[in-house]
């Protein structure tokens, strides 16, 4: 999940609007409608807010997805300007990704630390342990169940994959598992710094900067691992014509998400 410097995960909505591709058109007008929805029910399940905070919350959501139609709307072109016969692309499109990815992350991450900062001690004890026990889920799934999945997604975009695809997954297998033991520790001292943060004695301005700041070192590092953009230009040469035509295909239906996205009002 693209996610907000890791406790947010799968909450980012760019990736909503990915997976809803996936799905019926009238579905993906549902998903992007309700999409405020969606994402607020997601920070929730973090973030332990009182009645009138999440009232808050919901305000800024919308007002988020609303100011951010540009960004969303630069996407596109990138995704484009990837080629299928050309592996090397993913060199100069893959760092205006992240760059786009980043200054998106990095605004949402200022919500969640606007709300963070006036945590009270109960609120805080309660992120601190859900952080916790979903880090430590993270860590103890097992690395078939982890394989599995990666296929599945890579299925879900191609429709079907070789057997020398299927090895390619193989023989990267250690590769996502050493990420996701990178992730959980990332994580966890992501988790030790909102700690340490949370607990000071100081008012909820500076408290917030550092909260945000946090959020900011931790999505910064974990773009910094480009492990995934090569295995992906070695998938690139083993496409095959069917293969090519599914993903030509969710990228029309995601084009198409994007553009539902764009005349949503929240």
């Amino acid at each position: 999940m693209i996610d907000s410097g890791g406790p947010m995960k799968k909450i980012h909505f760019v990736l909503i609007l990915c997976l809803a591709a996936l799905t019926s058109c009238g579905a993906e007008k549902v998903a992007v409608k309700y999409a405020d929805n969606y994402i607020e029910g997601q920070v929730e399940k973090r973030l332990p807010l009182y009645d009138q905070q999440e009232e808050v919350l919901s305000k800024d959501i919308d007002k988020f997805l609303n100011e951010h139609k540009d960004e969303v709307r630069k996407i596109m072109p990138i995704i484009d300007k990837v080629s299928l016969e050309d592996p090397a692309s993913l060199n100069e499109q893959y760092p205006k990704f992240t760059a786009a990815y980043l200054e998106i992350a990095q605004d949402f991450s200022k919500i969640l630390a606007k709300h963070m900062s006036v945590f009270e001690p109960k609120q805080t004890k309660e992120f601190l342990k859900k952080m916790r026990e979903e880090n430590n889920e993270i860590f103890l799934k097992d690395s078939d169940q982890r394989k599995e999945k990666i296929e599945e997604r890579v299925t879900k975009i191609l429709g079907s994959i070789t057997k020398e695809q299927k090895k390619i997954l193989k023989d990267n297998a250690k590769i996502f598992d050493a990420q996701v033991v990178t992730r959980s520790e990332r994580r966890s001292k992501l988790h030790s710094t909102f700690k340490d943060i949370l607990e000071q004695e100081i008012s909820s301005g500076p408290k917030e900067k550092l909260i945000f700041d946090a959020f900011v070192a931790n999505q910064k590092e974990a773009l910094s691992d480009t492990k995934n953009l090569e295995i992906a230009k070695s998938f690139i040469p083993t496409l095959q014509p069917e293969q090519k035509k599914s993903l030509r295909t969710r990228m029309a239906e995601l084009e198409i998400i994007i553009n539902y996205f764009l005349e949503t009002a929240y």
